[in-house]
């Protein structure tokens, strides 16, 4: 038997819901802030630890923009390099979501990040603007037969990118364009309650989607072309009503990585929810109110 439920839905195609990714980007519009987004690691230069934070407006139900960025810390593994903290450039990103299918549980967005140079802590930042086009999709496998139906939980997202640098340099590495992969891989115990079938796990362990996240970087030109870097990330989100946490390792794909497991982590508040008539608010569609699937 399959229990009714209420979901928190952020990120909603049919009866789907997507938490939010702590690194790759989702395909949502939304109202919502991410708090805090820390994160260490030691790679081959040094011991790095950040905070990031972004916030998410929706402009309309299918249109949103954001605004982001990062505080860094950069311990160098040479003793005579001293420690470098500050501020990373901003990052401003128009998101549109251009299709979704609910019962193929799927969803296709576009997005376009701008990251202008020259704004942040000299020595942290990037002194060259950059633009970021981007193709994101999530997809939900709750389309499948039922006899296959412990696999319907499964969902996955996927991103993909070319960052390019604008501007003038008299270095030609500094205007080498990057190639962004990211794919994730989650398994919703909320779904798998709700849709498939209820096998009694309580709460707070009903509210948790493993997780597995992987990002690939690659430069295209420079001395570094075609030499990419990446991560794996398993971990668990866990998602409420106003808030989401989530715990990563983040572990190096190659060894031009690194060697070294980090950590990452996410605290994600959803804003429609915890106050529906200020922050759900469009200039173009009025007021959305708090987003909600009831079963």
């Amino acid at each position: 038997m399959v229990s009714p439920t209420v979901l928190w839905a952020h990120g909603v195609v049919g009866k789907r819901f997507f938490p939010a990714g702590i690194v790759v980007d989702d395909p949502f519009p939304a109202d919502e802030l991410t708090l805090a987004s820390p994160s260490y690691i030691k790679t081959p230069d040094g011991k790095e630890t950040s905070v990031g934070w972004e916030y998410q407006k929706r402009l309309s139900p299918n249109l949103g923009l954001s605004i982001g960025s990062e505080f860094v810390r950069i311990d160098p593994n040479d003793p005579a390099e001293s420690t470098q903290r500050g501020w990373f450039n901003p990052e401003l990103t128009l998101l549109y979501s251009m299709f979704k299918s609910p019962v193929h549980e799927y969803i296709a967005s576009t997005s376009v990040s701008v990251s202008p140079g020259g704004y942040g802590t000299k020595g942290i930042r990037e002194d060259m603007s950059s633009v970021e086009p981007a193709f994101v999709f999530g997809k939900g496998l709750g389309d499948l037969p039922d006899s296959m139906g412990f696999l319907k939980p499964f969902a996955v997202v996927g991103r993909i990118s070319v960052e390019t640098p604008l501007g003038r340099t008299d270095d030609p590495a500094d205007l080498t364009s990057i190639y962004h992969y990211g794919l994730v891989l989650e398994y919703s115990i909320p779904y798998l309650q709700s849709f498939v079938k209820d096998i009694g796990i309580p709460k707070p362990f009903s509210r948790m989607f493993p997780i597995v996240e992987l990002t690939y970087d690659n430069p295209m030109s420079g001395p570094d072309a075609h030499k990419g870097t990446g991560y794996w990330n398993p971990g668990i989100l866990w998602a409420g009503k106003y808030v989401e946490f989530g715990l990563e390792a983040q572990i190096p794909l190659n060894d031009r990585t690194g060697k070294n497991t980090g950590v990452i982590g996410l605290v994600h508040l959803f804003l429609d929810d915890i106050a529906p008539d200020v922050f759900s608010w469009t200039p173009f569609s009025g007021t959305l109110g708090p987003t909600q699937l009831s079963q």
